[in-house]
């Protein structure tokens, strides 16, 4: 029997026997598997009429003491933007279920599909960057201020088996050598950041299936590990090839992100200046993360006894390691 089996008949228990702040009638709840992804199981609770999503946290991808409730505080702070779910209750005791618990908003709607909704994306990135942190107590997220710096520290923690593995041939250990070794001489771009400071709330997760596309709003989920950065990193995320290849099997245009790029900044509240240039800057370095962390999850798949969860996963990682994709993608930059 698997963990989100198992837990669905306590999350009922738990439900039933405790203040979870949430309208139900707790004698026609019904509890329902929803989603599952590597750090968090989701469920739905409802009754006929009300319906939420029940989030049990198994582990954190940036090392917090607290994981559910940094992803609480998170979204409380972001339910001002109204594109983002709002949070009911978070209990991080581990008490009785023994991982950390989240009730949000369910939202109704779909995920994005690049070719229709990339207006609506836009949009939605514009209300979040739009935020004034200046007025807001932004004190619990993690900052991060050197964006080039962090991916190359991410590369080299990713990339540390692989570029000594034998089971990995030369061509790629050769790439990956030489793109780290144009990282770290370029790193230097971080100082236009610094100097050119514009920081806001970054999802960084920002995948077509992480977007709500509804019938009258949007909506960004999934914030597990948002960071307060520059605006580049969530769109250059979203605009990479990497991205809209890897659920969406989809290349942007140059037209479309360029239509993307008008109908963001004419939504944005606040100054972003040159989002274009930012994003061309951080471009190959949103690449090293992506390519580095292919790499790390081909060789954990080559383990002894190592299950293959998602084939439609292996495939594109082996996709994105090849040599002349990795080539023809960083051609522009490299």
């Amino acid at each position: 029997m698997s963990l989100a089996q198992v837990l669905e008949a306590r999350i009922k228990t738990y439900v039933l026997n405790n203040d979870v702040n949430i309208i139900l009638n707790k004698n026609r709840l019904i509890v329902s598997f929803l989603a599952q992804g590597e750090y968090n199981i989701n469920f739905t609770i409802e009754d006929g009429t009300n319906k939420y999503v029940f989030r049990v946290n198994t582990g954190s991808q940036i090392n917090v003491d607290n994981q559910i409730e940094y992803e609480f505080n998170a979204l409380k702070t972001l339910e001002v933007s109204k594109v983002t779910p709002k949070v009911y209750y978070v209990d991080s005791s581990k008490s009785q279920l023994e991982y950390g618990i989240l009730i949000m908003e369910y939202l109704e709607g779909e995920p994005l599909i690049y070719q229709k909704d990339l207006m609506k994306a836009s949009k939605v990135f514009a209300k979040i960057h739009s935020l004034d942190l200046k007025n807001m107590d932004t004190s619990k997220f993690i900052v991060e201020s050197n964006i080039c710096g962090d991916r190359i520290l991410e590369g080299k923690n990713l990339l540390k088996d692989y570029l000594t593995s034998p089971i990995i041939n030369k061509k790629n250990k050769k790439f990956f050598k030489e793109f780290l070794y144009w990282a770290e001489d370029n790193k230097d771009r971080d100082k236009y950041f610094n100097e050119n400071k514009c920081h806001v709330i970054n999802n960084t997760e920002v995948n077509s299936s992480n977007f709500i596309i509804g019938k009258k709003e949007s909506f960004l989920i999934d914030w597990e590990k948002p960071v307060i950065s520059d605006p580049s990193q969530d769109l250059t995320q979203f605009l990479a090839e990497t991205t809209t290849l890897w659920k969406g099997n989809y290349i942007l245009s140059k037209d479309e992100k360029k239509a993307f790029y008008k109908e963001y900044k004419d939504n944005l509240t606040i100054s972003i200046p040159d989002i274009e240039e930012r994003v061309h800057l951080y471009t190959p370095y949103l690449y090293l993360r992506a390519l580095s962390w292919c790499a790390y999850a081909y060789l954990e798949y080559q383990k002894p006894g190592k299950d293959i969860k998602n084939m439609d996963t292996y495939v594109r990682i082996k996709q994105y390691l090849d040599i002349d994709f990795m080539e023809r993608l960083l051609k522009e930059y490299w």
